[in-house]
């Protein structure tokens, strides 16, 4: 945000250390006083001792790999792709578009995708919500009426009369 405005280094410097939690603010604050002259400095000093810690991204054909388990929900396998997604590098809407359709187990879902195919990943996710949220509410009513069902017969049960055999 301060990149925008182009404030002066002092400025860059001094707000900097406010956008920092956890390790990289015990980074920060273990710095020796006096040892950063300008922001330039600063920037280069955290991407060489973070960089380190990063993960190599991953090529497009990992994407392949993501399938939805057999006992995993809709709305897991979602998040999980996601995820994983961001840690592919350079995945086009394409590639990610295909690649998420073919990892699922709902053959509903792919269908309805197929018949109005989303052309970008974001509206592949906003009709996955739908489709997950029109699924929990099917699984909602389902509960509600299975309660219902044995109570009542539960319910005729206690109410009825037991004749007595003649002795």
């Amino acid at each position: 945000m301060l990149g925008l405005q182009q404030p002066p280094e002092e400025i860059l410097c001094c707000s900097f250390p406010t956008t920092l939690k956890g390790a990289t603010r015990e980074w920060f604050t273990k710095l020796p006083i006096s040892s950063v002259d300008s922001f330039e400095q600063l920037s280069n000093a955290f991407l060489r001792h973070f960089i380190g810690g990063q993960r190599p991204k991953r090529t497009t054909d990992h994407l392949l790999t993501i399938r939805q388990g057999e006992k995993e929900t809709p709305r897991s396998y979602v998040q999980r792709f996601t995820r994983e997604t961001l840690e592919v590098d350079e995945a086009n809407d394409k590639v990610q578009l295909t690649t998420f359709k073919a990892g699922l187990r709902s053959r509903e879902f792919v269908a309805s995708l197929v018949k109005n195919p989303p052309k970008t990943m974001v509206e592949t996710l906003l009709k996955a919500q739908k489709y997950m949220n029109a699924e929990d509410a099917l699984t909602a009513i389902r509960d509600v009426e299975r309660p219902r069902d044995t109570g009542r017969k539960e319910d005729d049960r206690k109410g009825q009369k037991r004749e007595r055999p003649d002795r």
